[in-house]
């Protein structure tokens, strides 16, 4: 009876513990996201990325949907937006880089003010989150629901996700809809909602291969034909040559586009193998350097398709692990990924830890651990200790996260390639 108090006292402190240092992060984010507004003004940088929707949308406004890729007609609305913290405040070009049918999501707020319309997508963002995870947290015991929706909300990908205006918790949705579905086996049901992974592509790109060596035939089928109703809709909206601009303006965030300034890309900060080849650009040769990149990329990537064989075999091939070594691994190896974006594991992470299967540490360090940085940085900056200049900040969430996914990754997939195959 004695060691049954002590647990209970000892997970009562823990529970207090945690409540308490959500409290700290909560406020410590608020007065962030008010000090960042005060300082810098809302769309150079605060909503940057909302600046490039909405100035997107008001370009289809005004000249039709072929124009949202055009910088011609979609920098004056940009820096109009920028002017709103001062005449002269600072506006580097963001480009619209999401399919035309995506930028249907914020035309209505265009016949607001730009500040409502960016309070507006805030608050939509953080119902979206709180509609993903909601199924997700049902399962787990009532005291421990809201501390784990806070944990989410508060992480660093939903605050960045927040502070940019960024589009993740669409994204989120989707991929909590399909998690929920699959574990449901309403399969054509669950690859409807993988429509919405178009948003950012590279999110796919070991997820579909996956489904397909499991067979999971009738999934892929909804996939395709929500990717099929969104493209033919974006197709109606600016038709073939706005289709090739996109595609121009996705291949320029993989090889410099000439419209492109080096810090909208950010390729430094993200948090992949290409950043550390970034990294260590000059440092060593570029032609081993790269060769090396590549290689660690594979090696990366690789195992997940084994996996998802191996899966199916076993019958484990709607396993929550399997999902979050193949989200992990796709952070890690893809070109494109920034700390944002991490927001796509997080029903994953939260049904590992439901199951039993993920230690509720490894979840607590992903999810506190980076979201701690920017007042760390702060507090060094008052130290007055030197540090480079600019993006200190999303340079060490990007080592951080791609270090916990490599480990994620490992813990992940490791037991599905241990699975013997029948004989």
């Amino acid at each position: 009876m004695s060691w049954r108090k002590k647990e209970s006292g000892n997970s009562s402190s823990l529970a207090r513990a945690l409540s308490l240092a959500l409290f700290a992060l909560a406020l410590l984010e608020a007065l962030y996201f008010v000090g960042g507004l005060r300082v810098a003004g809302l769309f150079p940088i605060i909503g940057g990325d909302f600046r490039a929707l909405y100035a997107a949308a008001q370009a289809a406004r005004a000249h039709g949907f072929g124009a949202i890729y055009q910088p011609e007609r979609t920098l004056p609305f940009q820096e109009t937006l920028c002017r709103m913290a001062g005449p002269e405040a600072p506006c580097v070009f963001i480009p619209m880089v999401f399919l035309p049918a995506f930028a249907l999501l914020v035309l209505p707020l265009t016949f607001l003010s730009p500040d409502v319309a960016f309070a507006l997508w805030s608050v939509a963002s953080l119902l979206l989150i709180f509609l993903a995870l909601r199924p997700i947290l049902r399962p787990f015991p009532s005291p421990e629901r809201r501390p784990l929706l806070a944990l989410m909300l508060l992480a660093y990908p939903s605050f960045m996700n927040l502070l940019w205006g960024q589009v993740n918790a669409w994204l989120l949705l989707g991929l909590a809809r399909f998690q929920v579905d699959q574990e449901a086996r309403a399969d054509f049901r669950s690859g409807l909602w993988l429509g919405w992974l178009l948003l950012k592509p590279q999110t796919l790109v070991l997820l579909l291969p996956g489904l397909a060596l499991a067979g999971r035939w009738k999934t892929l089928m909804g996939f395709g034909a929500s990717a099929g109703l969104i493209l033919l809709l974006s197709l109606a909206l600016s038709g073939p040559s706005g289709l090739r601009e996109w595609w121009g303006w996705i291949s320029g965030f993989a090889a410099p586009h000439p419209a492109l300034a080096p810090a909208v890309v950010g390729a430094e900060t993200m948090m992949n193998w290409r950043a550390l080849g970034v990294w260590l650009d000059g440092a060593l040769p570029d032609a081993p350097l790269w060769a090396g990149i590549g290689i660690a990329m594979a090696l990366t990537a690789l195992p997940v398709p084994i996996a998802w064989r191996r899966a199916r075999e076993a019958g484990e091939d709607r396993s929550t692990r399997l999902l979050v070594g193949t989200l992990t691994a796709t952070l890690t190896a893809s070109w494109h990924a920034h700390a944002h974006t991490a927001m796509i594991l997080m029903p994953s992470l939260l049904s590992a830890v439901r199951e039993g299967s993920l230690p509720r540490p490894l979840l607590l360090t992903w999810g506190l651990l980076p979201a701690t940085l920017p007042f760390g940085v702060i507090l060094l900056e008052a130290m007055r200790v030197p540090l480079p200049e600019g993006g200190v900040v999303s340079f060490l969430a990007g080592r951080l996260f791609f270090a916990l996914h490599l480990i994620l990754l490992g813990w992940a997939i490791t037991p599905f390639l241990q699975v013997r195959r029948h004989p």
